[in-house]
């Protein structure tokens, strides 16, 4: 079994990255703001440490890697630090009940 960290630096999750910005481009899935540069595996490594190494199974997500460590640029969240381990989007305020 890999362990994360050699997860993310095989060079078929780098491929797979590259596809995955090709596909979905650089909006954050989290926030919804542009600028994302880092892939987000949409079922945690922490969850399931075997998953294939799938473009489709990633998305792009602010963190701090990417913008010099500030996250987001619009909202400046660190989406990807933010999400975590978790399997769920947070709730959106919104003006109306739905």
């Amino acid at each position: 079994m890999r362990t994360p960290r050699e997860h993310r630096s095989s060079r078929a999750y780098r491929t797979a990255r590259t596809l995955m910005f090709g596909i979905y481009g650089t909006v954050c899935h989290w926030c919804g703001h542009p600028g994302a540069t880092e892939a987000d595996h949409l079922i945690p490594l922490s969850v399931w440490p075997d998953q294939p190494i799938d473009p489709h199974a990633l998305r792009p997500i602010h963190g701090v890697n990417g913008n010099e460590g500030l996250g987001c640029p619009t909202c400046t969240r660190r989406c990807n630090q933010e999400r975590g381990a978790s399997l769920t989007k947070p709730d959106l305020n919104t003006s109306e009940d739905w």
